[in-house]
């Protein structure tokens, strides 16, 4: 006999943003969601499925996290604090160089037992391509073992290493003692990297292969364009063009990088991407906190996605993107993590609550985002910058059942209105420790808190071997005091320099 199916019942079924159906089921069959109905009509329609009651939860469709880093253990861990996005870029450098598959499976466990289904993961490929394709194939393996879906963005920083102005590295490093001069020197500049034609062809090449692929995406992922130069871009955007390959990058991050990146082309991170063929349907932006009207009118008129990260985005300094604007002109906006999310804990439930409270508008114009629209950038927002939006993202009929159960014994409280948006009180009030389960493809992934197709403590023992035996290349804390001033006061006569 083939598989018969199993039912889950609750309170609610979230299918997506805008259909939330009390008291119903969904049936799942073969990894998919084939049914969703009350409780009493599947069962009579599929009485050999296996029932799952479900008393005070909600179901959710799985989350997506549309840009995210796996630093491996948090860096504030390390000793390595938030800070401005330029020192801390520097001070990163130092954070321990462990296995990639390690780093991965533990944020990829992470992310899981937080309801996170999917994820955009923005790499640094390696300095050969060998390398490279080894460490983009354990990315994908490591998420498809896990049943997530995926998207490997892999880039580098080809140019300005160290400042943003194009040709400035080594007038920064004249402005340093000796021997932080050295030490920057070994950690930024010398440091390997593939070339760029490289680059491009591995990246076609294992995008080419994964493209029949259900669940697994390999993207350009150039970290910004005032860090991977014109030509570079133009190839990229060729390819793009003429293979129907995706890109995510970094884009008008910090304030900095607003007021020095591109110079003296005074060309913004949009009109780059846009004179390379880049800016379309394929491309997504990450954080473009200091993108101007033009910037977002650009970028919705060309179809392009923003991904907004405002935990990252505070922790880093940078800013409050102006998610309202980018809203109202139809941009289609996902929400990610970076890596950085306020508590390093991976909560997108946090990161949601976070989102609604911060991108709200003082122009009459402009509405605030509500819930509804912080809940659909955490799901079909994502689906749809992935171009997976057929597949996962919502609950709908024929796609893969990947989702959460939720309880609501602590979102109810002693008492709770009939009239309560269930959106709204998840958004508002639900946290990761209210999943009970998560199921990827229909199978049981994570269960009270749980990984249960992978032993988590073998994970924990490898990610703390790893750290252990990790060379210690960090500044020390006089020596990164001494190079962030002399970062902030390069850029501050710079700036004034060139007014």
């Amino acid at each position: 006999m083939g598989d018969t199916g199993d039912i889950f019942s609750a309170c609610w079924v979230i299918v997506d943003t805008f259909d939330s159906r009390k008291d119903c089921a969904i049936y799942v069959r073969d990894g998919r969601v084939r049914g969703i109905a009350p409780l009493q009509d599947l069962t009579s329609r599929f009485p050999e499925a296996r029932v799952h009651v479900g008393e005070n939860v909600a179901i959710l469709p799985g989350f997506v996290n549309a840009h995210h880093h796996c630093f491996g253990v948090n860096l504030v861990n390390q000793g390595i604090s938030d800070d401005l996005l330029e020192p801390w870029i520097l001070a990163t450098a130092g954070a321990a160089a462990i296995s990639s598959k390690t780093s991965t499976e533990y944020a990829a466990l992470r992310l899981l037992k937080n309801g996170v289904t999917a994820v955009v993961d923005a790499c640094t490929p390696g300095a050969t391509a060998a390398l490279a394709e080894v460490k983009i194939r354990e990315k994908i393996d490591v998420y498809n073992r896990l049943g997530m879906s995926c998207a490997i963005a892999p880039g580098e920083r080809w140019q300005n290493r160290l400042v943003h102005p194009a040709g400035q590295d080594t007038d920064f490093l004249a402005s340093l003692p000796q021997d932080l001069r050295e030490k920057l020197e070994h950690q930024h500049l010398s440091r390997v990297r593939m070339d760029p034609a490289t680059y491009l062809g591995l990246v076609v090449r294992l995008a080419e292969e994964n493209a029949t692929t259900e669940n697994a995406d390999v993207w350009f992922g150039p970290v910004a364009p005032h860090w991977t130069g014109h030509e570079l871009l133009r190839d990229i955007g060729f390819a793009v063009q003429h293979k129907g390959l995706r890109m995510q990058t970094h884009a008008a991050e910090s304030l900095l990088q607003h007021l020095s990146a591109g110079r003296p082309e005074f060309q913004s991170p949009v009109a780059e991407l846009a004179q390379a063929g880049l800016l379309n349907k394929k491309l997504s932006l990450a954080h473009m906190v200091w993108a101007d009207d033009n910037d977002l009118q650009q970028v919705a008129e060309m179809g392009a996605h923003i991904v907004c990260n405002p935990s990252s985005n505070l922790r880093l300094r940078s800013g409050i993107a102006r998610a309202p604007q980018m809203m109202r002109l139809g941009i289609n906006l996902a929400l990610g993590m970076d890596g950085t999310s306020l508590a390093g804990d991976e909560d997108m439930f946090a990161e949601m609550r976070l989102a609604r409270n911060l991108y709200w508008s003082a122009d009459p114009a402009e509405r605030d985002l509500c819930a509804q629209d912080v809940f659909d950038m955490a799901t079909m927002g994502g689906a749809r910058q992935m171009g997976m939006d057929h597949n996962i993202g919502s609950l709908t009929e024929g796609k893969r059942a990947d989702f959460m159960i939720v309880s609501l014994e602590n979102l109810q409280g002693p008492w709770l209105s009939d009239r309560a948006d269930p959106i709204e009180l998840l958004v508002s009030s639900a946290k990761s420790s209210d999943i009970l389960s998560v199921y990827t493809s229909g199978s049981l992934a994570v269960y009270h808190g749980k990984i249960c197709n992978r032993d988590e403590q073998s994970v924990f023992r490898d990610i703390a071997d790893n750290m252990q035996h990790a060379a210690d290349q960090r500044l020390r804390a006089e020596d990164y005091a001494i190079v962030r001033s002399a970062l902030l006061r390069w850029y501050d006569d710079w700036l004034t320099e060139h007014a």
